[in-house]
């Protein structure tokens, strides 16, 4: 893998004391725990291309730069603000994990705490979607103990697919499948390729990356997605942040991309992120008019392929939901991720308890809610 190269910052429209971009980059490659979606390259671009928000990038005034969050409140119908921040919920952060400096984490946690209790005004933040790292959870028992942190909680918590890169693929493919399902995948690969000439690309940094971006918006907007107006190419903002992140984290050796062509027409499209020795997966699309192939479960083989054969990564995230049908029985490893509430510095824990109670009631209310609707979309489609 080639050395990351030093990227130009562009400016960031809604934050204009935003940390110099070396410090950033720096602190992103050495964090504590990895966080792709807090790298500068895909978080920065989120602030200059979504118009319709109140997130803040939340970073304490220390240098070196030691902690970044993206954070937004947490709101009641209505747009009434609770005290709580949460990490900005904008369906492109799939991991909260703030970037915390490994060199004295406990102060930097702290510090990142205390920045967003002065410029959000909150009483306790909630990360979202955080791998259960066991160095975080002793970092909260320690700043619990010594520091003003009247505690935490969890919610939400859950395991998604993963995968483990410890094996070659031929030997995770044998191990992982039925002889039964492993012959279908490969029956599955043997007639796509009779149809036409079928290739499985993988995106190297000499190739023009621009050209997989906008293959990936056409077939994505193709789908059940544009139809239902939720394709990235369906919104103006979504398509300029990926436009702007894709080569910028192609430019710094962050990014990986996989295609499949046929007759070198993309039938299946996804791209990943890379930091540190471990990778997220971002966004798929395939040809639902070749669903009989199932070219998007052969993309992931194919990403799956690639990922075992580097030496530079050593766990994948599927970032996908706990119960998503396709990657689950593709990907059998399990990755614990949990949704953290921290109480802010100077937070009583009289009141981080009645914040608590709160915040698990809008879950409750949420959920009910949630419940209701789909009961009642089911009704009218009798």
């Amino acid at each position: 893998m080639p050395p990351r190269k030093s990227l130009k910052a562009m400016p960031m429209l809604h934050q204009p004391n935003n940390p110099p971009a070396s410090s950033w980059d720096r602190l992103a490659s050495t964090s504590l725990m990895p966080s792709a979606c807090h790298s500068r390259t895909w978080l920065e671009p989120m602030f200059e291309h979504f118009r319709h928000h109140n997130a803040k990038l939340i970073t304490p005034d220390n240098t070196p730069l030691q902690a970044v969050a993206s954070l937004d409140h947490v709101t009641l119908p209505g747009g009434i603000r609770l005290p709580i921040a949460q990490t900005w919920d904008n369906g492109y952060l799939f991991s909260g994990t703030p970037l915390i400096s490994a060199d004295n984490p406990q102060a930097a946690l702290v510090n990142l705490l205390s920045a967003a209790r002065s410029q959000m005004n909150v009483g306790a933040v909630l990360f979202r979607k955080v791998q259960r790292h066991e160095i975080f959870e002793q970092i909260l028992q320690q700043v619990h103990k010594q520091s003003d942190i009247a505690g935490f909680r969890l919610f939400n918590s859950h395991q998604r697919a993963a995968l483990q890169c410890h094996h070659e693929f031929d030997h995770w493919f044998n191990e992982n499948f039925s002889r039964k399902r492993r012959k279908e995948y490969r029956r599955l690969r043997n007639r796509f390729a009779e149809t036409g000439n079928l290739q499985s690309l993988t995106w190297q940094p000499c190739d023009p990356v621009e050209q997989w971006i906008e293959e990936f918006l056409l077939l994505e907007a193709a789908g059940w997605k544009g139809r239902h107006g939720t394709a990235i190419a369906s919104n103006s903002e979504q398509t300029a942040q990926l436009r702007h992140a894709l080569p910028q984290m192609a430019q710094n050796g962050s990014l990986l991309f996989w295609k499949i062509t046929l007759d070198d027409k993309p039938v299946a499209s996804m791209f990943g992120f890379l930091e540190q020795d471990q990778v997220w997966l971002g966004k798929m699309a395939y040809d639902e008019t070749l669903s009989q192939f199932s070219p998007g479960v052969l993309v992931i083989l194919d990403a799956t392929r690639d990922l075992l054969t580097r030496k530079d990564i050593t766990l994948a995230d599927s970032s996908a939901d706990p119960d998503h049908p396709m990657i689950n029985n593709i990907w059998r490893d399990r990755l614990p991720v949990a949704d953290y509430l921290i109480a802010t510095p100077g937070t009583s824990q009289t009141k981080f308890k009645a914040l608590t109670t709160l915040y698990s009631a809008r879950l409750q209310a949420r959920q009910l809610a949630k419940t209701a609707y789909h009961k009642i979309r089911k009704g009218l489609k009798k």
